[in-house]
């Protein structure tokens, strides 16, 4: 899969206020060693079996905002890991909406697939309340599933 989107004013910009355009495009095994900092989740143990995915500020696609490793299996994407740079976070970040628009771009990859919309995940605990605002649900322990409805409404966002 090498396929490049589009979000549509998917980021703020928190020191202008301003929406802006974000690219998504698979990540280099360059790319993912070189910005491993700007993560907690070591996205170099997914490249083998997972494909990754870039968050950049369209114009800026050097610099990540965010990585996704998800893969496709029978009937549904699952998303491994999804994590926003360490700038985008609690605090003063940088720039908001890093994560909703990684669960969209899932999203519109699980359509793309062929798969409804239909993806699931592994939260963290704090982040169930979160997902839950994009119209995740829990099925059981902390995994979430987006269903297609949900996955409509996030793609029709940004897509």
């Amino acid at each position: 899969m090498k396929k490049l989107y589009t979000l549509k004013s998917a980021l703020k910009s928190n020191t202008s206020g301003l929406k802006c355009d974000a690219f998504a495009a698979p990540a280099t095994l360059k790319e993912i060693k070189q910005h491993k900092d700007l993560f907690h989740f070591d996205f170099l143990r997914l490249q083998s079996d997972y494909i990754i995915y870039k968050l950049c500020v369209d114009g800026q696609r050097d610099k990540l905002k965010g990585l996704v490793g998800f893969r496709p299996t029978p009937g549904i994407l699952e998303c491994a890991n999804m994590e926003a740079a360490h700038s985008n976070k609690r605090g003063n970040p940088l720039y908001s909406g890093a994560g909703k628009a990684l669960i969209a771009l899932c999203c519109k990859v699980s359509f793309d697939l062929g798969l409804e919309g239909y993806i699931y995940f592994d939260a963290k605990n704090r982040l169930i309340p979160y997902y839950e605002r994009f119209g995740a649900k829990l099925i059981f322990g902390l995994r979430m599933v987006i269903e297609p409805d949900a996955a409509e409404a996030l793609i029709d966002l940004y897509f």
